[in-house]
């Protein structure tokens, strides 16, 4: 499917135009915000070619599509009732249907939205930054220069450290008249971080419903020469403000780059702008709303607003700068280790505020640098899922994409999303790694000096490097291992993959059962559609288990009870088809029989399962109850064996209804058609079903 049909597939999946509030993406999900979670078809969604997964969060249904997002993202934008939709505001206040998110995560929902429109251009630019930082460890541009453009060193070697500011900037002027071109590019890498404010007051006040620029304007006019003019009169950064009588004190900060105090703002901006819309007339909203939205907040801002915002932001990176002083190494395992957590949640954009905010204001970050053993330690899981997954080749083409896009990208939410929270028993292959790595890199005292996401283009913006590299080996190369040696699949996963793979049956299985032993004659039952018994030398043709035609394959039940749609089945990857379409019978009886006749693909050592390919081409997998597998045999009597041909009707296996439910589990039995992508369609029938009665019809192509 291309990205225009991956687009209307999901919009559908979503209840259409109408049913979305607000629409954004960010590096890898589409993020919507619905007016009813009921018309969402989550199992359709997740069903379509390309979606990796589908998860809802803090009032939100996110569409993970990897690095694809961005082209679905613009085709659906295209689509009629979409127009207006896409980069929409929301109201904060607003409550949707079923969701009513509490005042936590509202705020990191309001901060990980703010930042995302901004991430493009953010990332694009700090890897320029991260090349210039590259370029100096072997001595071009001569020396180093921290994110506000201010000479450090004169020579990365034996060059003095500049006190003066005199002298500094004396010999930034040198420089600069030495190396114009590079300080061109210079000024490309530090455009988006030291307007960081203005950016980031536009974008939240988007998201919270007010005037865009409206919000850019305030954190500028605190970054315009006539404010920051005021250093020049301040004492100890504190200039005394007459009012009314009164004198007020206001703190004189440098706003470059700050995130907190637009934040804040912008939180201010929107209720004050619905107020004033209340009660100016409406002919003169244009004129007086933003006027006096600005009288009232930048004053606000310069005095309140801003001076918390810094010192919030001050206050976190303080405190873990504290006990990055004393235990480094505490500080890099504890983040590497949370990430895992973190990110699926939201909870990481905070920190991500505190990284930019470091590194405007000190010129380094130390929070980024034990973070990219988190990621390295995801890529290389993946990897190791990859090679280890040699007959599942839509989970190796999902890892192979996932390291691929991680290792060169640094983005790790196709990793996350499409691997690791499939495998949740991956998790301890990948903390272990990851806080050995993450702690080893803040030891050898790492400091990252841009903002980029972890990946092996990037390994420049941290230094030094190679101490840098060594963490990075230790998590990539850690988690390899562990998935290499531990797997990455739960026994119950490993049984149903072993299952459906055998169901699929390869080239090899067919050789190698050209010659069928010699088998057990198989049992027959008597078919209630029919008046003769049908056996192993009866003609499925001339049986009522199934038909054929150039369009249509219908099979008949293998077992007695009623018929239920697959998406009842209680177990996701039964439920969402990830095994194949097909339909669920909750059994009254206690013998299941092939449905046509065919070959035995697969007799699993548990009993609880038989995977068979029919003559007509169906790959069919019949699994008996939900986790059956771990009653390791007990209560099931399997009657082929692999490679045996078999007639409709032919007895497959008995079980004990009794064994199964007293171990409490469900005796619902999934019927699938494993090669589902190789028919139109594959309907299942609902109600009361005897064997041989009618329940699945295949639409050929």
């Amino acid at each position: 499917m291309n990205n225009s049909q991956i687009g209307e597939s999901i919009l559908e999946g979503l209840g259409g135009p109408e049913n979305i509030s607000h629409f954004t993406h960010c590096a890898t999900r589409l993020r919507v915000t619905p007016q009813s979670n009921a018309a969402i078809d989550k199992t359709k969604i997740e069903k379509i070619p390309g979606v990796l997964s589908i998860i809802e969060q803090s009032g939100q249904t996110q569409v993970v599509l990897g690095d694809k997002v961005e082209g679905v993202y613009n085709e659906m934008l295209k689509l009629p009732g979409m127009s207006n939709v896409g980069g929409g505001t929301v109201d904060a206040n607003t409550e949707h249907e079923g969701n009513k998110p509490g005042i936590l995560t509202r705020v990191f929902d309001v901060l990980s939205d703010s930042f995302r429109p901004l991430l493009w251009a953010l990332l694009g630019t700090s890897m320029i930054l991260t090349l210039i930082v590259f370029l100096q460890q072997f001595g071009f541009f001569g020396q180093y220069t921290d994110l506000t453009g201010q000479v450090v060193n004169i020579d990365i070697v034996n060059g003095p450290r500049l006190s003066d500011p005199e002298a500094a900037a004396a010999m930034l002027n040198e420089w600069r008249a030495a190396f114009p071109f590079w300080f061109i590019l210079l000024a490309a890498s530090l455009s988006v971080l030291q307007f960081m404010p203005i950016m980031i007051g536009a974008t939240a006040a988007k998201r919270l419903g007010a005037n865009m620029w409206v919000g850019a304007a305030i954190p500028a006019a605190l970054m315009t020469g006539t404010f920051q003019g005021f250093q020049d009169i301040a004492v100890d950064g504190v200039v005394q403000v007459p009012f009314f009588g009164l004198e007020i004190p206001l703190y004189v900060f440098n706003y470059t780059g700050q995130i907190f105090p637009p934040l804040f703002a912008a939180a201010l901006l929107a209720p004050l702008e619905r107020f004033l819309k209340k009660v100016i007339p409406t002919m003169l909203h244009m004129v007086f709303v933003p006027m006096i939205s600005v009288m009232i907040l930048v004053p606000l801002t310069a005095f309140v607003v801003g001076p918390i915002g810094i010192r919030f932001a001050l206050g976190i990176s303080d405190v873990i700068g504290n006990v990055n002083e004393v235990a480094p190494w505490l500080v890099g395992g504890l983040i590497a280790g949370l990430y895992l957590f973190m990110v699926p949640l939201g909870l990481h954009w905070p920190l991500n505020a505190v990284m930019i905010n470091n590194l405007q204001t000190m010129g380094t970050d130390f929070i980024q640098s034990p973070m990219g053993a988190y990621n390295f330690a995801v890529f290389g899981l993946v990897t190791g899922v990859a090679i280890r997954a040699k007959n599942n080749k839509e989970l190796r083409q999902t890892a192979t994409g996932a390291a691929a896009s991680g290792l060169l990208g640094g983005i790790s939410e196709p990793s996350l999303y499409g691997v690791v929270l499939r495998y949740k028993r991956v998790f301890p292959l990948i903390l272990v790694p990851a806080i050995i790595g993450g702690a080893t890199i803040s030891a050898l005292g790492v400091k990252s000096y841009a903002f980029a996401f972890t990946s092996l283009l990037s390994i420049p913006a941290m230094q030094p490097s190679a101490l840098y590299a060594i963490g990075l080996a230790i998590a990539f190369f850690g988690a390899l291992a562990g998935v290499l040696v531990f797997g990455y699949e739960s026994k119950t996963q490993r049984a149903e993959s072993d299952a459906a793979r055998a169901a699929a049956v390869s080239t090899a299985d067919t050789t190698e059962s050209a010659v069928a032993p010699a088998a057990t004659p198989a049992t027959s039952v008597a078919a209630p559609a029919a008046a003769a018994t049908v056996g192993a030398a009866t003609s499925a043709a001339a049986a009522p288990w199934a038909s054929d035609s150039e369009t249509e394959i219908v099979l008949g039940a293998p077992l007695e009870g009623r018929a239920i749609p697959l998406s009842e089945v209680p177990d996701p990857i039964f439920a969402a088809a990830k095994l194949g379409k097909g339909a669920a019978i909750e059994p009254t009886g206690n013998t299941v029989v092939a449905p046509a006749a065919g070959k035995v693909t697969a007799t699993m050592s548990s009993g609880h399962a038989v995977g068979l390919k029919l003559d007509s081409g169906v790959e069919l997998l019949i699994h008996v109850g939900i986790d059956t597998v771990n009653l390791a045999g007990k209560g099931f009597d399997v009657k082929v064996e692999k490679g045996q041909q078999v007639a409709a009707g032919d007895v497959l296996l008995t079980f004990d209804p009794a064994i199964i439910t007293e171990a409490g589990y469900p005796l619902v039995t999934p019927v699938l058609v494993t090669n589902t992508v190789k028919f139109e369609d594959v309907t299942g029938e609902v109600g009361p079903v005897a064997l041989g009665d009618t329940l699945l019809k295949i639409t050929t192509k």
